[in-house]
């Protein structure tokens, strides 16, 4: 028997950081995937922003079941299902800019009782098209393509003679533009006239670098935005580029590493993919590394401005001392919110997920307020609960996923820190 009928709106844009919206939409995304239905009653819809809620309606109502599909139980499971996402559709005025993905049916929750569910989540990239399917599954691979599409690297492999440009996106490597400078070699002529040449051939070669910092500003910023850069090159000419200020400042940020290549040009791109494979497989983002080398030279100071540890990092958020708190996506803990049935009173405790003994001891103390001992207990993830602290004083949250060495590092710290602002004490 169905008991009630349950809407979820996750927008994963409303975060502080992009690692932050990365971690809550791989979370939802393992949520949805634990889920199985008896028949092929789950659906899973993928709206672009361009598409009218009424015309999905429309088209909704016309859609014919599975052929699999024969009466009985299951038919009138999936009725019941797709009525909810027209109901939920014709509230809708308009779909969000990236898009709108549902994924609705009938599934137990924690309690054990079935509940008719209809997850939305607003993508972090547009949807393109319609994509409607009925199963025993939800189809989650476009989410999980968005996610792979979100480590894409900006090449540039240089020398004083061609700079070739690449965008590397999961497998992909697109060679997307070559540029040639048009400077000689260098000339083995003595006195005033090799200082004159060189002065000549320094001038021709500061135009192209800034030639070369345009079109990667427009390639890498402007259509299509990086996460990160990998520059390469045979002999000085690369690091001469990068000493210089002609790179914008947001690819600057973004630099992941510098490769020496024998070539420049398309040819020196598709080296620097073949010398950069640990790099890229262990790709932690030059902003989250710049803040695991803060924290860690913090520590080494006797009065540094950082903590370790769930507790003292909530503690810094709620007392306005954390500029950023940092977490590892492998951390197990969630705060249990368990409410009094009878009178609605909370309460609430931070907890491991695995940790059942402590969950039963909180739900089998009677209620402070009515004496009762009936609760309906919620599990929040423990990176919302920072980002609700973190919220309340301007401070952001980074969340370390990606396996490389400085997610080991605050692995070996607890799994949690914080920058501070100052300290109190």
């Amino acid at each position: 028997m169905v008991t009630e009928r349950v809407v979820r709106s996750y927008a994963c844009h409303i975060a502080t950081t992009d690692s932050v919206k990365e971690h809550k939409l791989k979370k939802r995304i393992a949520w949805l995937a634990t889920k199985e239905a008896k028949g092929m009653e789950f659906i899973s819809l993928y709206i672009p922003h361009a598409t009218l809620p009424y015309e999905v309606v429309e088209t909704l109502k016309k859609e014919p079941d599975p052929a699999e599909i024969k009466r009985g139980r299951v038919k009138d499971r999936l009725q019941e299902v797709r009525k909810n996402v027209i109901q939920l559709l014709k509230l809708k005025k308009e779909i969000p800019e990236n898009g709108l993905a549902v994924f609705a049916g009938t599934f137990a929750d924690d309690s054990g009782n079935e509940v008719l569910n209809a997850e939305e989540i607003i993508p972090p990239e547009p949807i393109t098209s319609v994509l409607y399917e009925v199963d025993d599954h939800f189809h989650l691979e476009p989410l999980r393509e968005m996610l792979r599409k979100q480590k894409i690297v900006g090449l540039i492999a240089i020398d004083s003679k061609e700079a070739g440009f690449g965008i590397l996106n999961g497998e992909s490597l697109e060679l997307i533009e070559n540029l040639t400078s048009g400077i000689p070699g260098k000339s083995g002529k003595g006195g005033q006239s090799q200082r004159r040449y060189e002065r000549e051939r320094n001038m021709e070669l500061t135009y192209f670098f800034q030639r070369v910092a345009e079109h990667a500003a427009k390639a890498f910023l402007q259509d299509l935005r990086v996460t990160a850069l990998i520059v390469g090159g045979p002999g000085p000419t690369k690091d001469d580029f990068l000493k210089n200020d002609h790179l914008n400042y947001m690819l600057k940020n973004v630099l992941l590493s510098v490769v020496d290549t024998q070539s420049a040009g398309k040819k020196g791109v598709r080296e620097i993919v073949d010398k950069s494979s640990e790099a890229l497989k262990n790709m932690c983002g030059p902003e989250e590394r710049r803040i695991v080398q803060r924290l860690l030279s913090e520590l080494t100071k006797q009065d540094g401005l950082a903590v370790t540890g769930l507790n003292p990092v909530l503690d810094a958020l709620k007392n306005g001392e954390a500029d950023t708190a940092l977490a590892t996506d492998t951390t197990d803990f969630i705060e249990a919110v368990a409410t009094c049935k009878k009178c609605g009173l909370s309460k609430a405790k931070i907890t491991d997920r695995r940790n059942v003994q402590s969950m039963q001891e909180m739900i089998s103390r009677p209620c402070e307020k009515c004496n009762s001992i009936e609760y309906e207990v919620e599990e929040k993830d423990i990176v919302d609960v920072l980002e609700d602290a973190a919220s309340q004083t301007d401070a952001r949250v980074e969340v370390i996923s990606t396996t490389s060495e400085e997610k080991t590092k605050l692995t070996a710290l607890g799994g949690f820190a914080a920058l501070l602002r100052y300290r109190t004490s």
